[in-house]
């Protein structure tokens, strides 16, 4: 029985479909995110959710994951964005580190580049969840525009969009001065620590 069909037996069979959607999932909430941590809170919310869901009435899990999941995801994502309007200077994405991933759902996920990251935290959460869905995973428009709850028009009009803002320099530059700017915070604290233990020693 694949994925796409709906479940109906024992509470093993859900779990088990849940575990193969698992890195799909996670795919999803950290290019929407771009936090390991964050997506890995928003996959669990999800679990949570399709174990008390009623899956006979569930047609296409794949499908209804996804959408939950995007949906959460740009939730998630809206959210952190107000707290950040209060962050002192830029904040950063957290790169996917794959090497111990210690089972959870970040297992045979491919880490995204930095420099995409930070584009794409400057695209609109709209465009961002259509190029996810479109770009990482490769969902047909319709799947797009199903998840989105938007006609499928509009669903190409944002992933051509989303690629166009993504292919200009204006995107590109401010991630080179978000990178710049961290490199020069972290110079300073350099800077800073190395002038502190020179006066201490000198103290001493």
């Amino acid at each position: 029985m694949s994925d796409r069909e709906p479940r109906t037996g024992p509470p093993g069979r859900a779990d088990d479909v849940f575990v193969r959607q698992g890195p799909r999932l996670f795919r999803i909430a950290y290019g929407m995110l771009g936090s390991a941590t964050q997506a890995e809170d928003v996959v669990r919310d999800v679990r949570q959710r399709w174990q008390t869901t009623d899956r006979a009435v569930v047609g296409d899990p794949q499908a209804y994951l996804t959408t939950v999941t995007t949906r959460w995801s740009i939730r998630a994502a809206h959210s952190a964005r107000l707290r950040r309007a209060s962050y002192i200077g830029p904040w950063l994405p957290e790169p996917l580190d794959t090497d111990n991933d210690g089972g959870t759902a970040t297992a045979g996920t491919e880490p995204v580049e930095f420099d995409v990251l930070l584009m794409l935290e400057q695209l609109d959460l709209a465009e961002r969840a259509a190029f996810v869905l479109r770009e990482t995973l490769g969902s047909p428009y319709s799947e797009v525009a199903a998840v989105l709850g938007i006609d499928e028009a509009r669903a190409r009009h944002l992933v051509h969009r989303a690629r166009r803002h993504l292919a200009t320099g204006r995107v590109a530059d401010l991630a080179t001065d978000r990178v710049t700017e961290r490199q020069g915070r972290d110079d300073t604290a350099d800077q800073t620590r190395e002038n502190d233990g020179a006066e201490g020693y000198e103290a001493a």
